[in-house]
C-alpha cells in the first residue's frame, strides 16, 4: 500500500514521528496516543533502522526510509528521543546520534550509583538527571539541529502505519507494519 512518494530531502538531524494504527471496526487509520504504545512503535523503526530486530524485520520499511535520509545512508545510525511526556516521539540519524547518547550517559551514571547505593535504579539523583536530560535534548533540538525539509522549505514528518495485532483475551500484544510516509507537518 503506497501512500505517499516525497523526494529525497536531507535529513539534518531529527524528524518529528507520528504512529497510526488501524481501527479494527472502521478498518481507518487513528493516531497511536499511549506513551506504551508509542514506544513499542518508536522500537520497531529503530531496532528495524539500526538492523538489530530480530523478528519483525522489514527490510522494505528499511529501504524506503534510506531514500527519503541521506545522513542515515552515510551513517546508519538512528537515536529514539521523546519529550519528556513521551507523546511526541522523533529519531535522529547520522553523526548527532553520539551527541544524543552523550546527553543519555549521566542518566546510566546516576542509576548504577543508586543502584550501588540502595539496590534500586530511581533515586533523587536519577531524577535530577532525567530532567537535565530533557532539557537538553530540547535545547539540542531546537538550537543545533534542523528539522527535515522538502524542496519548497516545508517542515516534513515521517507518519508509520501500523496493523494492530491482539493476543487470545483481547489485550493488545503489538503492531505489525504497513507503511510509512513523509508528510509535511500536521498532515495525516
Amino acid at each position: 500500500m503506497k501512500l505517499n512518494s516525497v523526494q529525497s530531502p536531507s535529513f539534518k538531524a531529527f524528524v518529528p514521528i507520528t504512529y497510526y494504527a488501524k481501527n479494527p471496526v472502521d478498518d481507518k487509520y487513528v493516531r497511536v496516543m499511549k506513551p506504551e504504545n508509542i514506544k513499542k512503535c518508536q522500537s520497531f523503526v529503530v531496532r528495524n533502522l539500526n538492523g538489530t530486530a530480530k523478528s519483525n524485520k522489514n527490510d522494505a520499511f528499511v529501504s524506503n526510509y534510506a531514500s527519503y535520509d541521506s545522513d542515515y545512508r552515510r551513517v546508519r545510525a538512528v537515536r529514539s528521543v521523546y519529550d519528556y511526556d513521551s507523546a511526541k516521539s522523533y529519531i535522529i540519524t547520522g553523526s548527532d546520534v553520539d551527541t544524543v547518547t552523550n546527553l543519555a550517559k549521566p542518566i546510566g551514571m546516576a542509576k548504577s550509583e543508586s543502584i550501588e547505593r540502595t539496590g534500586r535504579s530511581s533515586s533523587f539523583e536519577t531524577r535530577l538527571a532525567t530532567n537535565d536530560y530533557f532539557k537538553k535534548i530540547r535545547d539540542f533540538l531546537r538550537y543545533n539541529c534542523r528539522q527535515v525539509k522538502n524542496q519548497n522549505g516545508e517542515k516534513l514528518s515521517m507518519n508509520v502505519y501500523f496493523d494492530p495485532k491482539y493476543k487470545r483475551d483481547g489485550s493488545l500484544k503489538g503492531f505489525d507494519y504497513v507503511d510509512m510516509r513523509m508528510v509535511k507537518e500536521g498532515e495525516v
